[in-house]
């Protein structure tokens, strides 16, 4: 599963989702939601404050959300919301089949809801499915066409199946459409050329990601890995080196991404 990513998929309260939206340290080996897509809806007086809260603990989250369902006194769409909260909870626990049926409830009642299918991507991005998070993420972007983090993680999952004309087609969409440049951004874009073996332009990108994050691991794997294709060793032990520092396991996460010395 993907577990490398979590600067986020994705944030993953959707803006935060491919935004932050939890700000917290997920069990170590469980990926956490990519950075969370976009903005929910503004909380309502229906006692799901500590439900949507993105700092407050998953476990915490998933009581409040749960009661707040439980007391039935939620309108359809308070109730997609705090379905899609618990699901981002539950994820964030690695519970990822938990989380896709909370998703899928929220989508029932609130068939509109942009951050409820890209979150749902989320999910099944960190179960390996990637063509089912593309279908997700296209969805979210027909509803809501200037959200970033969509693109992006769908950038990623185009990546990781080798689709890479799509890939950096999202991932220039996704750098457009951001009111900022961030790492993430750049690391995504960086890997998807990588997999197109444009391999100097990766490194440009992944420079660009470093330059904002310095210690972003997955970004100094991928730049070393690029720097070892193009036969420059040097460079890309340290890169892999300082990369390990930052992660131990990081070799081992790199594996199913294709990027292995």
């Amino acid at each position: 599963m993907r577990r490398v990513r979590l600067a986020a998929i994705l944030a993953c309260a959707s803006v935060v989702p491919v935004a932050s939206l939890l700000a917290q340290t997920a069990p170590s080996g469980v990926q956490q939601p990519p950075a969370a897509t976009a903005p929910s809806p503004p909380p309502s007086p229906s006692g799901l404050a500590k439900c949507i809260n993105p700092r407050g603990n998953p476990d915490e989250r998933i009581k409040a959300c749960t009661l707040a369902i439980e007391k039935g006194r939620l309108s359809e769409g308070e109730a997609a919301i705090a379905y899609n909260n618990r699901a981002i909870a539950t994820h964030f626990k690695g519970q990822y089949d938990r989380a896709i049926i909370d998703h899928d409830e929220a989508i029932r009642l609130r068939p509109d809801y942009a951050e409820a299918y890209s979150d749902r991507g989320n999910a099944r991005l960190a179960k390996g499915l990637y063509a089912m998070a593309i279908k997700d993420y296209t969805d979210a972007i027909k509803i809501q066409p200037g959200a970033p983090s969509y693109f992006n993680n769908r950038c990623f999952a185009h990546a990781v199946l080798g689709q890479t004309d799509e890939a950096l087609a999202d991932c220039d969409q996704a750098i457009k459409l951001a009111p900022k440049r961030t790492a993430t951004l750049f690391e995504s874009r960086g890997y998807a050329l990588v997999r197109a073996k444009r391999y100097e332009a990766a490194i440009r990108d992944y420079n660009t990601a470093l330059g904002i994050d310095p210690k972003y691991a997955t970004a100094l794997w991928g730049r070393g890995y690029a720097y070892l294709r193009l036969g420059d060793k040097a460079k890309a032990d340290k890169d892999f080196q300082t990369a390990k520092v930052i992660d131990a396991a990081i070799d081992y996460k790199m594996v199913e991404l294709g990027l292995t010395r």
